[in-house]
């Protein structure tokens, strides 16, 4: 007959890697879901950036003639209006989502 031995050690282990938690599991972040997560976030910070740009260029056109800034500053709002959009909203939540759904998609938890 066969016995189970089970040990209880009263020592530390320090072989045990515990995950961080806190705003470091988002610094120090390895997982696919979390680095997507944080793709994510920061498109959705740009769309409300970019939002922000495009209300004050229609505020601008609500009316004929100068109403809040000069031509130049009109121009300037409006090129940084579009390059907010799409290199910093539409691309980082594509690869957003990328980052989330492949890893899936090929068997990853």
């Amino acid at each position: 007959m066969s016995a189970v031995l089970d040990h209880h050690d009263a020592h530390g282990h320090d072989h045990d890697h515990h995950a961080p938690t806190g705003w470091r599991r988002w610094v120090y972040a390895t997982n696919h879901k979390d680095i997507g997560t944080l793709y994510l976030l920061f498109a959705f910070t740009m769309l409300m950036v970019g939002g922000v740009l495009a209300l004050l260029i229609r505020a601008e056109l609500f009316q004929p003639g100068l109403q809040l800034v000069n031509p130049g500053l009109f121009n300037q709002l409006t090129t940084m209006h579009g390059l907010i959009m799409v290199f910093g909203a539409i691309m980082p939540a594509f690869v957003g989502f990328a980052n989330w759904m492949i890893p899936l998609q090929i068997g990853a938890s």
